[in-house]
């Protein structure tokens, strides 16, 4: 009852302020002392007076403050801030502030603010913020110069130059050009020039000159600079690179191929990303002494071009083997290194071809016998079996074909 009380007062308190003279103050006074406005040394003039002390013993409402101002509960200007507003529970300015506003709860301005407002709950300018505002919980502000801090969410609806730090959410819809920081999410709805971190997701609708990195996907329409996530999805990439999991780039590098090799007869793959770092999802099987071997592998690669329409390719890939099942719940993982030359037929089709080095790592029972079979053996260069483990390294090739999707 005692909350619903204090929530009540400090409503009617607000709407009282926004409803109050719109003069200009006319009157200065060097000290005020009220209980609650108009029980007080300056009377029914004190939303006509700007005062250099004020002390609201509960609720006070004055024309302006040059100097400072504490309030137990609540402090209210019809006009400019000019110093130090303290509350306990909410200060409310109506015309521009320079210097500090604190509150344990709130922080109000409707034009502009120099300097900084504090609370334990949220703060909000209806205007520009040179400076930052810092709460327990949220910040509102037209666009900020420092920054914006806040244990829940920010949102800025103009510029933000600083940085934009919160436990859950971060949102302009503007530019940005700093940082913006969250626990959960950023988004800028603009461009941004500086880094956006987050646990969840960074999206960018304009271009993003920096960094994206989060816990599981970024998103820019024009990416320069680096993403970092498990999935990444630009339209364009002029002079950069996504590296996660799976990126997709609408104007990147998408190609499907269809290779075979020395251990696996027949594979498809699907490469996504851009050219100097791209995502590798592939599938092959093989026939290997009356055995089905067949896997599904994951692996990142790299392209460089030669000449003309050469191109080589390093790639490193990792399949999981199974034998004459759908599933084997064994340590069976192929793992090649491919070197491949491409030559361009056309804009949409490649044929390439090269060496690779292979590492198979298996299981082995108590008598040191592999549970699945190496899927070549004729070109070992190196086979040993330790601790429940065989690992045997051989050299192979590949060659297939390219199919361009973009």
């Amino acid at each position: 009852m005692r909350i619903r009380i204090i929530i009540i007062t400090a409503i009617l308190l607000s709407s009282h302020f926004s409803m109050a003279m719109t003069a200009d103050s006319a009157r200065v006074a060097p000290f005020h002392l009220s209980f609650i406005t108009p029980l007080g040394t300056n009377g029914l003039d004190s939303w006509n007076t700007v005062n250099n002390f004020s002390l609201n013993l509960f609720a006070g409402f004055s024309g302006g403050l040059e100097g400072v101002e504490v309030g137990g509960f609540a402090n209210g200007l019809r006009g400019d801030m000019r110093g130090v507003q303290i509350a306990g529970f909410c200060n409310n300015t109506l015309g521009e502030a320079e210097g500090a506003e604190i509150a344990g709860f709130w922080n109000y301005n409707h034009k502009n603010v120099k300097g900084f407002q504090a609370s334990g709950f949220a703060n909000v300018a209806v205007g520009y913020v040179d400076g930052f505002q810092a709460s327990g919980f949220a910040n509102y502000a037209r666009g900020t110069s420092f920054g914006q801090f806040s244990g829940f969410a920010n949102l800025s609806t103009d510029k933000v130059y600083g940085v934009q730090a919160s436990g859950f959410a971060n949102v302009t819809t503007s530019n940005v050009k700093g940082l913006q920081g969250a626990g959960f999410a950023n988004v800028a709805v603009g461009d941004i020039k500086g880094a956006q971190a987050s646990g969840f997701a960074n999206i960018t609708t304009g271009r993003t000159e920096g960094l994206q990195a989060s816990g599981f996907v970024n998103y820019s329409k024009y990416l320069k600079g680096v993403q970092v996530g498990f999935i990444n999805f630009a339209d364009s990439v002029e002079a950069g690179i996504p590296i996660g999991f799976l990126s997709f780039v609408k104007n990147g590098y998408l190609v499907m191929e269809i290779a075979g090799n020395e251990s696996l007869l027949g594979a498809v793959s699907l490469k996504t990303g851009v050219r100097r770092f791209y995502n590798i999802i592939s599938l092959g099987a093989s026939i290997r002494d009356d055995r089905l071997l067949w896997g599904w592998g994951y692996g990142i690669g790299t392209m460089m071009p030669v000449t003309g329409r050469l191109s080589m390719s390093l790639e490193a890939i990792s399949y999981h083997i199974n034998e004459d099942t759908w599933y084997s719940g064994n340590i069976n993982l192929l793992n090649r290194a491919n070197l491949t030359i491409a030559y361009d037929l056309t804009p949409a089709f490649s044929i390439f071809a090269g060496p690779a080095m292979n590492v198979w790592i298996t299981n082995v029972d108590s008598h040191g016998n592999p549970y699945t079979g190496v899927p070549f053996d004729s070109w070992t260069l190196y086979s040993r079996a330790h601790h429940r483990t065989e690992v045997v390294i051989y050299p192979g090739v590949s060659a297939g074909l390219r199919v361009k999707m973009n």
